[in-house]
């Protein structure tokens, strides 16, 4: 047991010193510029605080945001945004706020955003990140829950807040300057305490629920710099929301490195990719979904832009389909990588390139410093091969909800709600969530299983496969089907014969319903609950 912590300590260390490498951290630096990193880091160690302090110091005249969607401010460089964050800290000061309050954002990706975030944590406050697609009953059981004090809000959510709530607007004059009252380039003092970041999560038929973390370990960031080829000074297009985890992820990742970062409002396929041609972006972070949709473009519009500047595109969020991951790479290199993970157990696996492939299904190996497991539900281990629960245990897992419940744990490791095993090189494969698995007959049916099937079907735009209540069987498998623009009842009916073929009797669908579009989370995670019950709540989201 002390050889195995030992060599896992060893893989961490040589994982961290080839991500600092590869990215550019190590590169040598002007002595002076060395200090002011290191007074910065010594001033907000690893915490959201840290802002752009790497990029200002390193390269104050270059851009640190584009923001697309701004008219006002567009573009701030290093030395403008950590300016600004600083100005915006002793606005929040001046309000009264402090180490023992609260504050929610409700916003989409933006400059201000992301402004906001470094000045909360340089107060010490705690940041709540609230979901732009939840309701306003949601938010309002969050708000009070988390004890918000403040809300930071784009206009067009003004009315998903309720009355008696303080707020500030990130784009109304009316609320707060966030664009030009500029105090004092002195810098606001360190708090007692590092100020907790608090992502949401639902859970079926509950409110959402918040986990908090603080800062972003260093061996954490290794881990994440040795897997992606990012690089310094490189441009990231952010195109997954920062309220979730895996957006909220890469915006500190950026910011580690001084990259500069794009945001841009909503994800049209089309303007992602002209955006990534007119910046030259390296690394795009977005959803399986939006590749999805940038697949459906027609060849003709896709071929009109040069993406050959990307080295990553990045995504989690949701299940990525392996025939979208060939067909993706197909059409602009090996460059995909997916990453697992939930937002309470954090980031566990990633599939490159070269994994995804060999297996397009498979979610990769585990990041250096993160242990996967996967037991039964006794908590035993089981045998490489075999389906059992995922569990998973890094440094960046949650330590519990903010209402002070927890998830299942095993041996200290998170259970992520999926199921998956483990293959013979120790990559990971999911097949769904534990508690979508449909009985029917007797026997367990696997969602996904059945959902891949029907998507290889070239008519089928999208599916989801739910399970109904049958006085028979338990429940029977029954399919929602987003049929392709062009398709016809004839192809349904091949769609059917499709399932007959490849599919063993209790896992064909004994319905088809045919909708416009299925339900999502802004992430693109499936919202399967809504398709029985629209009642219910979601799912633990994936980061």
């Amino acid at each position: 047991m002390a050889l195995r912590g030992m060599t896992d300590a060893v893989r961490v260390a040589t994982s961290g010193v080839r991500g600092a490498t590869s990215s550019g951290l190590f590169k040598p630096a002007n002595p002076l510029v060395a200090a002011q990193v290191a007074r910065d880091l010594r001033k907000w160690g690893t915490t959201p605080a840290i802002g752009y302090c790497i990029g200002a110091a390193r390269s104050p005249e270059e851009l640190a945001i584009i923001d697309v969607d701004d008219a006002l401010h567009p573009e701030v460089t290093f030395a403008e945004v950590e300016h600004r964050c600083d100005a915006l800290a002793k606005g929040l000061v001046d309000r009264g706020l402090g180490e023992s309050d609260t504050v929610a954002i409700l916003a989409r990706n933006s400059r201000a955003f992301a402004e906001v975030i470094v000045a909360v944590s340089r107060i010490g406050a705690d940041l709540v990140y609230l979901n732009t697609g939840a309701s306003a009953e949601q938010i309002s059981l969050v708000l009070r829950n988390e004890r918000v004090d403040l809300v930071v809000r784009d206009s067009e959510f003004a009315h998903l807040c309720p009355p008696g709530v303080s707020w500030l607007g990130t784009d109304d004059p009316a609320g707060v300057s966030l664009l030009d009252s500029l105090p004092s380039r002195r810098g606001v003092d360190k708090p007692g305490r590092a100020g907790q970041h608090v992502i949401l999560t639902a859970t079926s038929g509950s409110v959402p629920r918040g986990t908090a973390r603080a800062s972003l370990p260093m061996d954490a960031l290794a881990a994440v710099l040795d897997t992606f080829p990012v690089r310094l000074g490189g441009t990231h297009l952010i195109a997954a929301p920062l309220f979730h985890a895996w957006g909220w992820m890469n915006h500190r990742l950026a910011g580690s490195i001084g990259a500069t970062e794009i945001f841009l409002r909503r994800n049209d396929p089309e303007r992602l990719l002209a955006l990534v041609q007119a910046h030259e972006a390296d690394t795009l972070v977005t959803v399986p979904t939006v590749l999805a949709k940038i697949m459906a473009l027609p060849p003709t519009v896709r071929d009109q832009y040069d993406t050959t500047s990307l080295r990553a595109v990045m995504v989690s969020g949701s299940e990525l389909p392996g025939e979208l991951a060939w067909d993706f790479m197909d059409v602009f290199g090996d460059v995909l990588f997916n990453l697992y993970g939930t937002t309470e157990a954090a980031f566990a696996t990633v599939a490159g390139p070269a994994d995804l492939r060999d297996d397009p299904n498979t979610a990769g190996n585990p990041l250096a410093g993160v242990k996967v497991e996967i037991f039964d539900r006794r908590g035993k281990p089981v045998p490489r091969g075999e389906v059992g629960r995922v569990h998973v245990l890094s440094r960046t897992s949650f330590d519990g909800y903010t209402d002070g419940t927890d998830r299942e744990r095993v041996r200290g490791m998170v259970f992520t709600g999926d199921l998956g095993w483990l293959d013979e090189k120790g990559r990971l494969s999911l097949i769904g969530r534990a508690d979508d698995v449909i009985v029917t007959g007797g026997e367990k049916v696997h969602p996904v299983e059945v959902e891949s099937v029907l998507a290889s079907h070239p008519a089928v735009a999208d599916v989801a496969v739910v399970g109904v209540a049958d006085n028979v069987y338990g429940a029977t498998v029954e399919a929602y089907v987003v049929l392709d623009a062009d398709a016809t009842e004839d192809d349904l009916e091949d769609v059917r014969a499709l399932a007959r073929t490849r599919l063993g009797p209790r896992h064909r669908p004994r319905n088809y319903v045919v909708v416009d579009t299925l339900p999502r989370s802004e992430s693109g995670k499936l919202r399967r609950r809504a398709l029985v019950d629209p009642e219910t709540g979601d799912d633990p989201e994936w980061l």
